[in-house]
């Protein structure tokens, strides 16, 4: 795998707004229920739209057989990047964190997510595995990593696979330790 897309994938395994989520299904009647339709759907959702990407933007390199492509996605991400970084200084966008930590889950909540994230199901947990896995700086960076890396397409898959995998390790291992120790990961959740 890239080092660079490890690097991101090892960075973005515990975010606020997937701890967010994957707490209030602990806290929930069947959480293993719930972990299982958000890991499912979130999994297959962000590793399809990375597999499509890295591999649209691998056949879009080859075929012009040129660093140009990589260099022009390397400056949009960048700008993108300061711009984003600007705004969040400037206070004109407000950061999932802030987001997350005014924002309880319950009905009373400020956000839409945490008001979804109250009243749980099956489908509103799957829901939660692709809004809190939508790809973001950190995904289309590290999927740029990957495509630079390799000119094979089975290797692209392999690492945008591996790169999801580690991106999912909090919420697999909450899953795993709610089947075998779900009272301490419960209280783990309300400290």
């Amino acid at each position: 795998m890239s080092v660079d897309a490890l690097v991101l994938a090892l960075a973005s395994v515990i975010r606020p707004l997937s701890v967010a989520a994957v707490c209030a299904m602990l806290s929930a009647p069947r959480p293993t229920r719930l972990l299982t339709a958000y890991i499912g759907a979130g999994f297959v959702f962000s590793t399809g739209l990375g597999l499509v990407l890295v591999i649209l933007l691998g056949e879009l390199a080859g075929s012009r057989g040129t660093d140009e492509v990589h260099v022009a996605f390397a400056f949009v991400l960048g700008a993108v990047s300061l711009g984003y970084a600007a705004g969040l200084l400037s206070g004109r966008f407000q950061g999932p964190v802030r987001d997350t930590m005014r924002a309880s889950p319950g009905p009373d909540s400020n956000s839409w997510l945490g008001r979804q994230l109250a009243d749980l199901s099956k489908p509103r947990a799957a829901l939660a595995g692709v809004l809190t896995h939508k790809p973001g700086l950190f995904y289309l960076a590290a999927l740029s990593a990957i495509s630079n890396s390799t000119s094979s397409n089975a290797n692209r898959i392999f690492q945008v696979a591996l790169y999801n995998a580690i991106w999912f390790a909090m919420p697999v291992a909450a899953l795993a330790l709610a089947t075998h120790r779900p009272a301490e990961l419960q209280a783990s959740c309300d400290e």
